[in-house]
């Protein structure tokens, strides 16, 4: 009996430890998810905002002749990043260098650096993910002190 009774507190504390993991692991799905989900609606604000710009015939270039910006670097060379840098050099704006952490590939005619490389000097770092903004912009000027670094949503004219 006591054998019997063992068995069943047993199944039971497996049965509860098992329905906690699943739980934690649901907690834990759900979260990504929603940063994912949080992510994808700033990258949708921001081409919404594009697009406006576009609708209203403002230019990229106003922004730098504003703010005498002759040469920029971009972070982050996912898709925004890629039609950042053809309005850029469309507005006549020198892209001198890209710096991505996730390839090592050359994207083009300029130079490729990632965050552990010093900086050339540029007018202006334009950083792309716009959910990471502060942690890149620190990790930037913690080796790279005198770069202007900016979020993509401040090149973007607000409305």
């Amino acid at each position: 009996m006591k054998r019997v009774l063992c068995s069943i507190l047993l199944a039971i504390m497996s049965f509860a430890c098992g329905v906690v993991f699943i739980i934690y692991q649901c907690g834990y799905i759900l979260e990504s998810e929603r940063k994912r989900a949080d992510k994808f609606f700033s990258y949708f604000k921001l081409l919404d905002r594009w697009l406006t710009c576009k609708e209203q015939n403002y230019s990229f270039e106003d922004y730098f002749i504003k703010n005498n910006i002759k040469t920029a670097a971009i972070y982050g060379m996912g898709q925004i990043g890629k039609h950042l840098k053809h309005e850029l050099e469309t507005a006549g704006i020198e892209v001198s260098y890209v710096i991505d952490e996730g390839e090592s590939v050359i994207y083009g005619k300029e130079r490729h650096y990632n965050l552990r490389d010093d900086l050339p000097l540029v007018d202006i770092v334009i950083v792309t993910p716009v959910n990471e903004f502060e942690e890149i912009k620190n990790n930037i000027l913690d080796k790279n002190r005198i770069l202007n670094v900016v979020s993509v949503n401040s090149v973007i004219r607000a409305d």
